[in-house]
């Protein structure tokens, strides 16, 4: 069986506010750099999904425009090898002080579950993965102890990520390490790309045969952790 690099962690500037990287340029990077595999992980946050320009709009349509930066890099994949794949980045307990909260990846969904459930980022966390996981979808804390952040409960994900590459961003990834060790939980890479300097930077290692998230999860389920590629300083 061979195995391919995989993007786990990206975002589009068609859907996030804090990427620089539109959505056509994300997959050609990632298609150069030679990877078989990008997720795209839009922030699913009230940022995006209750921004002014969705003013009127019902919540379906929202999906609609949060679904259109993978939607987008899929379009711009085609004709490489690169197979691109929709996942999404949801931040719980946002603070208003500063707009920030604790971010989940979230793998396996469809469209059409995002417009039969709005507002998931208004839950608990308890009740967030009580639905993710009713439903099947594999949930990871994202870089935990970004900003000065401690990993929540463990029992309200499958795993962390383990090593985020984001350059700009102190992740203290060490620190995800030593956690993920001591629970003994899932883990995951990515290279949390906001900017085209962040391609290529980390994700994991997957196996040929992999054709849409749900086989991203049923690997996760029958395999466990996978190799993760690491960048040398992250």
């Amino acid at each position: 069986m061979k195995y391919y690099q995989a993007e786990t962690h990206c975002h589009t500037s068609e859907v996030s506010p804090c990427s620089r990287i539109p959505a056509q340029y994300l997959a050609q990077g990632y298609a150069e750099a030679g990877y078989h595999y990008m997720i795209v992980t839009d922030h699913y946050h009230p940022v995006v999904l209750e921004n002014p320009a969705l003013h009127g709009k019902s919540w379906a349509e929202r999906i609609d425009f949060f679904w259109s930066g993978y939607e987008a890099a899929d379009r711009a994949a085609q004709g490489t090898d690169l197979l691109v794949l929709p996942a999404m980045e949801v931040a719980l307990n946002i603070r208003e002080e500063s707009g920030l909260g604790d971010d989940f990846l979230v793998y396996g969904f469809s469209k059409e579950f995002l417009k039969d459930e709005p507002y998931l980022y208004r839950l608990d966390y308890q009740s967030f993965y009580k639905k993710m996981k009713e439903n099947g979808f594999l949930v990871f804390q994202a870089h935990p102890y970004r900003y000065g952040l401690h990993p929540i409960e463990p029992v309200c994900y499958d795993g962390i990520e383990m090593v985020n590459t984001h350059p700009r961003h102190f992740s203290r990834n060490a620190l995800a390490i030593d956690f993920a060790a001591k629970h003994n939980l899932w883990v995951i890479g990515g290279s949390d790309a906001h900017g085209e300097e962040d391609i290529g930077r980390g994700g994991v290692m997957l196996p040929d045969g992999i054709a849409n998230t749900q086989d991203f999860v049923q690997y996760y389920r029958e395999n466990g952790s996978p190799e993760l590629i690491v960048t040398f300083g992250a």
